[in-house]
C-alpha cells in the first residue's frame, strides 16, 4: 500500500500548491469576482464529464495507474500552460483544461484503494482502513504550503504555485508505474455491501457498470444522503473559492500567507482523519454527518459575521470535521453500498451528479453574490451558511441508514 499512500501525498500536495492561491492569481489577472466564479466553476463541470468515464473504465478493467498516469501528464501540462495565460477567455479555457485532466484523479485513487484493500483482505493479508490512507493526502496538502511561503516572502510572484504544482504532477506519474495492477482483480462481493436486490431487473445483467451505480444511488437512502450532500457543496464550493479572496481583500492578508493559513487547518484535518474509525463508531453515520454539516454552517456564519484575522485563522480548526463529512464519509459510505462489478463507478457517478453540479452552482452563485453585494464576500459566506444548516436538518431529521450490514473501514 505504499505506493498507493506515496499518490494519495503527491494528489493533495499538487491541490495544496495550487488550490489556496489560484483565485488570488486570477484576481492579479484582472478578473472581476463574477469572472473568477465562472473560471472556478469550471472545476465542476470537469467532474460532470471527466470522473464517471475514467471510473467506467477502471470497472472495465482499464488499468487505473494507467490513467493515473495520463490523468498527471495532462495535469502538469495544463498548469504550465495557464502561468502564461492572459485574459478572461484564456484563463477560462485553460483552468477548465486543467481541471478536465485532474478532477479524475481522487475517483480512480478511491476506486483502486478499495479493490486493493478487497484484494488484500480476501487473500487473508492486513489493509489499513480508507481513512488511514487518506490521511497522506492531507499531509501531503500542507507540505507545498511551506515551501510556497518561503519562496514567496523571497519575491517570487504567486504563480510560482502553478510551477510547483506542474512538478509535483510529474512525481506522481513516476509513481504511478508503481502503483498495484487492477486489472481483473474485482474479489467477491465486500460483506458490508447491501444485500443484493432477489428480484433484480431482467437486464441487470447486461448493464453497464454505472447504470448499476445509478440504480444503487437511487435508493432512498442513499438518495437523501446525496441531496443533503448536494447542499453542502455549494458552501463548500463558495468557501474554497472566495476564502483566499477574503483573506487576502477583507482581513488584508499577504500572498505568501495564505498557504500556512490554509495548512493551519489541514494539519487539524490529520487528527480528525486519524479519528474518523472512532468517531464513526461513536456517533454512527447519521449524527456524524449532521453534526460535521453544522460545523460548515457555523464555520461559515462565524466568517461572514465576524470578520476578524483571529476568527478567519480560528474557524480553521473547524476544517477536519468539515472535510471528514464531505471528502471522507461519502466515499466510505458508496463503497460501503457498492458491489465489486460497479465499485469505481459509483464513486465516480457520485463525483459528477453530487460534487460537480454542487460546485458549479455553488461557485458560479458565489460569484454574483460578491459582485453584486456591498458585502461582497461576506455576504457569500452568509447564504453559504443557510446551505449547509439545511443540510444539517436533512441528517439530523431524514436520514437514516438502510444497509443490512455495519460499515465496514
Amino acid at each position: 500500500m505504499r505506493s498507493i499512500k506515496a499518490q494519495f501525498f503527491l494528489t493533495f500536495a499538487v491541490m495544496g500548491s495550487v488550490l489556496p492561491y489560484l483565485p488570488v492569481f486570477l484576481t492579479e489577472q484582472g478578473l472581476s469576482d463574477t469572472q473568477v466564479g465562472y473560471v472556478l466553476s469550471l472545476g465542476g463541470l470537469a467532474v460532470l464529464l471527466t470522473p464517471v468515464l475514467t471510473s467506467l473504465l477502471a470497472d472495465l478493467h482499464v488499468e487505473n495507474r494507467s490513467l493515473l498516469a495520463w490523468v498527471f501528464v495532462a495535469t502538469s501540462a495544463s498548469l504550465s500552460a495557464l502561468l502564461a495565460c492572459r485574459g478572461f477567455w484564456a484563463l477560462l479555457v485553460v483552468h477548465g483544461l486543467f481541471w478536465l485532466a485532474f478532477i479524475p484523479a481522487t475517483s480512480l485513487q478511491d476506486g483502486l484503494t478499495f479493490s486493493e484493500r478487497s484484494r488484500r483482505l480476501n487473500a487473508g493479508l492486513t489493509a489499513p482502513p480508507y481513512h488511514r490512507i487518506r490521511v497522506y493526502g492531507t499531509v501531503g496538502f500542507i507540505v507545498p504550503s511551506m515551501l510556497l511561503y518561503v519562496l514567496m516572502a523571497l519575491g517570487a510572484p504567486i504563480g510560482m504555485s502553478l510551477i510547483c504544482g506542474a512538478v509535483i504532477g510529474v512525481l506522481a506519474v513516476v509513481n504511478s508505474a508503481m502503483l498495484p495492477k487492477t486489472r481483473g482483480v474485482l474479489g467477491p462481493p465486500s460483506p458490508s455491501a447491501e444485500v443484493p436486490d432477489p428480484h433484480p431487473p431482467a437486464d441487470e445483467g447486461r448493464s453497464t457498470p454505472t447504470i448499476q451505480a445509478a440504480r444503487r444511488m437511487l435508493q432512498p437512502d442513499i438518495a437523501l444522503f446525496c441531496v443533503a450532500l448536494w447542499l453542502v457543496h455549494l458552501a463548500a464550493g463558495a468557501f474554497y473559492s472566495f476564502y483566499p479572496i477574503y483573506l487576502s481583500r477583507d482581513i488584508g492578508v499577504g500572498n505568501q500567507w495564505l498557504g500556512p493559513i490554509s495548512a493551519v487547518g489541514v494539519v487539524i484535518e490529520v487528527f480528525f482523519m486519524l479519528g474518523f474509525g472512532w468517531l464513526l463508531m461513536r456517533f454512527g453515520l447519521k449524527w456524524l454527518m449532521a453534526i460535521g454539516t453544522a460545523t460548515v454552517a457555523l464555520r461559515m456564519a462565524l466568517l461572514a459575521f465576524v470578520p476578524t484575522l483571529t476568527v478567519a485563522v480560528g474557524t480553521q480548526a473547524l476544517h477536519g470535521l468539515m472535510v471528514l463529512v464531505i471528502h471522507v464519509a461519502p466515499p466510505v459510505y458508496l463503497n460501503h453500498r457498492a458491489e465489486p462489478a460497479f465499485r469505481n463507478s459509483i464513486q465516480g457517478l457520485y463525483a459528477m451528479v453530487v460534487f460537480g453540479t454542487g460546485r458549479i452552482v455553488g461557485v458560479v452563485l458565489a460569484g454574483h453574490i460578491s459582485q453584486a453585494s456591498d458585502s461582497g464576500t461576506l455576504a457569500v459566506f452568509a447564504w453559504s451558511a443557510l446551505a449547509a444548516g439545511l443540510s444539517a436538518v436533512l441528517f439530523a431529521v431524514a436520514f437514516r441508514d438502510r444497509s443490512d450490514a455495519p460499515m465496514n473501514l
